[in-house]
């Protein structure tokens, strides 16, 4: 029988140790999907800074806007930034910005998927219930979503007051992953705006 010395079982010890600090999605608790996004994150040069809450036609999501034609136009990139493992909107996501648009007024979007994996975009009642709040709310087959890299434009009349989600349809990504943000339809707003 072969006795190890000290120094060995001290080399032994500290493998081990590092064996159980390496940060899978296993050992992080992190859902297993998001391994691709964790790989991706590791290898950005630094985090991405959250611009500071605005109005107007300047205000991240908002491309531009016409009160007198009741118009808006959103700009909508999904996984811009690392934030969430990619799962976010722009660099939002778990509902931690929103936009508002005057109840009536049509909402064009332009939506352009960044992110890893397939992603999409729908104006539903909750993260839980993605069926489009409002006819023509949704980019093209919300469930199974673009591929990285495409782009693709669709708008709908935002006709009735409340809180909505403005988030990804492809299953889990709004429920589980908070690829979601809040999107509101105000019968007292007179222009478009978000906030951060």
């Amino acid at each position: 029988m072969r006795v190890l010395r000290p120094r060995t079982l001290i080399a032994v010890a500290g493998v081990s140790l590092l064996l159980a600090g390496c940060g899978s999605a296993a050992s992080t608790g992190a859902p297993a999907h998001h391994a691709s996004h964790a790989k991706k994150a590791a290898k950005a040069k630094s985090p991405s800074t959250k611009p500071a809450a605005a109005t107007g036609a300047s205000a991240p999501f908002i491309a531009s806007q016409d009160p007198t034609a009741k118009t808006v136009t959103l700009s909508i990139v999904s996984g811009a930034t690392i934030d969430n493992f990619y799962y976010n909107f722009d660099g939002y996501d778990q509902g931690n910005a929103t936009i508002t648009v005057p109840q009536g007024w049509t909402v064009k979007v332009d939506f352009t998927n960044e992110n890893g994996s397939n992603s999409s975009v729908v104006i539903a009642p909750s993260a839980s219930n993605l069926t489009p709040a409002f006819t023509g709310a949704a980019s093209t087959d919300p469930s199974v979503g673009m591929q990285a890299g495409q782009s693709q434009t669709f708008q709908f009349v935002a006709s009735t007051a409340g809180s909505y989600v403005l988030a990804c349809g492809v299953p889990g990504q709004a429920s589980q992953d908070g690829m979601w943000i809040k999107f509101v339809v105000s019968s007292t707003a007179t222009q478009a705006s978000s906030q951060h």
